[in-house]
């Protein structure tokens, strides 16, 4: 199983799904989580301490735990990641006794569709899942207004991604 997040809503969404379609071509079994739908609330300690962790999240864990690998699918906001992203791996890394348990060893592929070419997004992202002990494939899939990507090469790099995590 492959979770697909996607940290925002429109040309994300069509992104991802052209990923879903080519890991199912694959005869790999997806999911795609909207985080933006999750509607986890800003994390902070004092919210952890009074409410604990949101079962959303607690719940998104255990699909995690299961999953061969993640493909987060996002935009860049401000030359960095959207708030929305960085509050789900805040939430998420604070879940059992090791904050990298969810991400180490997994293999990451990183997407965006951006206004800009999303180098800033991918160079922040790719650094922080590094260091939070996930595999993160060495290419992107970048799509801009003016530049797509065309099928055969989206194809090749979701099975290098694929490959990567055998």
């Amino acid at each position: 199983m492959y979770l697909i997040f996607i940290s925002s809503l429109n040309e994300n969404v069509k992104l991802a799904n052209r990923i879903k379609n080519k890991l199912e071509e694959s005869n790999k079994e997806v999911e795609i989580i909207n985080l933006v739908h999750l509607n986890l609330p800003m994390y902070d300690t004092i919210k952890e301490q009074n409410d604990g962790i949101p079962q959303a999240a607690l719940e998104l864990a255990e699909k995690m735990k299961k999953a061969k690998g993640y493909i987060f699918v996002s935009p860049e906001y401000n030359f960095n990641v959207p708030p929305v992203l960085v509050n789900f791996i805040a939430w998420i890394s604070r879940i059992g006794e090791n904050f990298r348990a969810l991400f180490s060893l997994k293999t990451i592929q990183l997407a965006t569709h951006s206004g800009s070419n999303g180098k800033d997004f991918m160079n922040s992202t790719r650094n922080q899942f590094t260091k939070l002990g996930a595999i993160v494939a060495p290419r992107e899939i970048i799509t801009t207004y003016s530049l797509g990507i065309e099928e055969d090469e989206l194809k090749t790099i979701i099975d290098e991604y694929i490959y990567i995590g055998k």
